[in-house]
């Protein structure tokens, strides 16, 4: 379906399905108290990543009081029963970052579950996914990132079997009176999420942003959220990655971000997954 077909809507002076060139804060201040169904969102992580025009080395309390303004609009805008998925990395130069950012959201949000998003494993001789490797003789190398489920009132409910896995030890004849239907044989994948991500160097993101999750994890995240049409709000958008899992899920997006470049190529990029 092209983008000039998609349901649009306008809230206040926001349009959906549209990245705005702005602030986040101003641009969610801006949006009507509670009218937006989920966040998510990876913002920038303080470690010096080198992003186009954004300076990625502010003093760590003036990181974290900006992040805490962020994190104030997050809850004007989002609807009680909304969800926020905060994605923060893990790295050994700043151990410490992804929590500190965790405590300054504890101000306005309730942790309800702790998710590790697992980028690459290990299991019985055999590696899958990947991982950015280190050379150091008192570090191991990261292989994951917290994904942080904040909620208003820490009681809001999610749907675990959107991504529901097969139980292994299920055994039909225990079944009794349940069938597929009323009992299907899944039990949720619980807070640790294997998913594979594409490297700055794949094809169709070389070069474009230092710092990128995939679809899917996005995806996941508005499975869970139970969202099955909506508004999904990005306030750090780069390249358009949950404005992507937004649409694949019959859901609008709104998406702020301040780089004019990151926009456009986030447009060609969602316009090409069409």
């Amino acid at each position: 379906m092209g983008r000039n077909l998609r349901l649009v809507r306008q809230i206040n002076n926001m349009i959906t399905n549209t990245i705005h060139l702005s602030d986040c804060v101003k641009g969610m201040s801006a949006l009507p108290k509670g009218s937006v169904d989920m966040v998510v969102t990876s913002p920038p992580y303080n470690l010096g990543i080198k992003y186009s025009t954004y300076k990625d080395n502010k003093p760590r309390q003036d990181y974290l009081a900006w992040l805490d303004e962020v994190f104030v609009a997050i809850k004007h805008c989002l609807k009680d029963d909304g969800h926020f998925f905060l994605n923060m990395g893990y790295s050994n130069i700043d151990p410490w970052v992804g929590m500190d950012v965790a405590q300054v959201a504890r101000n306005n949000f309730v942790l309800q579950n702790h998710i590790n998003w697992v980028k690459s494993i290990h299991v019985n001789d055999k590696t899958s996914g990947h991982f950015k490797p280190i050379n150091s003789q008192r570090y191991m190398c990261p292989t994951w990132e917290h994904l942080f489920h904040f909620t208003k009132d820490g009681n809001v409910n999610i749907d675990r079997l959107s991504v529901g896995v097969k139980y292994e030890y299920y055994e039909a004849n225990i079944r009794g009176k349940n069938t597929l239907d009323n009992k299907p044989n899944l039990r949720d994948k619980g807070n640790c999420w294997y998913i594979p991500y594409e490297t700055i160097n794949s094809k169709e993101l070389k070069g474009k942003h230092p710092a990128i999750f995939p679809v899917k994890l996005v995806e996941e995240c508005i499975k869970v959220g139970g969202v099955k049409s909506g508004v999904v709000l990005d306030p750090f958008m780069g390249t358009g990655t949950t404005a992507i899992a937004a649409l694949n899920q019959g859901c609008e997006y709104i998406g702020f971000d301040v780089d004019n470049e990151y926009i456009t190529f986030a447009n060609r990029r969602i316009n090409a997954n069409d």
